[in-house]
């Protein structure tokens, strides 16, 4: 028995590895199953915060994006004044945004390591 240990433990872990490439299970972070219209470019607020977040444009409420879930928001392409607001009115973040036509820009919401009373935005246009 002794002898077949290494062997049934190379055995299990190529069992595991095609096991995990098979069935999906790889992380693609440029995937948004979202395309914006004809015409227009998308707004995806990515919230990986424990609170439901406030998206305001240009003084209009949009809506709100879930916690931990993304929410994709269609406009026409320009440049936009984001203001993002967390339920509990404590964390807020405003800055401009572009919105390119047929492209996706992506906001990453995450709440600051640092102070807990603010949030952490990264941008990213895909």
């Amino acid at each position: 028995m002794i002898r077949r240990f290494p062997y049934l433990t190379l055995l299990f872990a190529v069992g595991l590895t095609t096991l995990t490439l098979t069935t999906g299970c790889e992380w693609d972070d440029d995937d948004f199953d979202h395309n914006p219209p004809a015409g227009q470019g998308s707004l995806i607020v990515d919230n990986y915060t424990s609170t439901d977040i406030e998206v305001f444009v240009d003084g209009v409420r949009l809506g709100e994006a879930r916690n931990d879930r993304d929410r994709a928001f269609d406009l026409a392409p320009g440049v936009y004044r984001l203001v993002l607001n967390d339920e509990d009115d404590r964390r807020n973040w405003a800055g401009d945004v572009d919105v390119l036509e047929g492209r996706l820009t992506i906001l990453t919401v995450r709440i600051d390591a640092s102070d807990f009373d603010d949030y952490d935005v990264s941008r990213e246009i895909q």
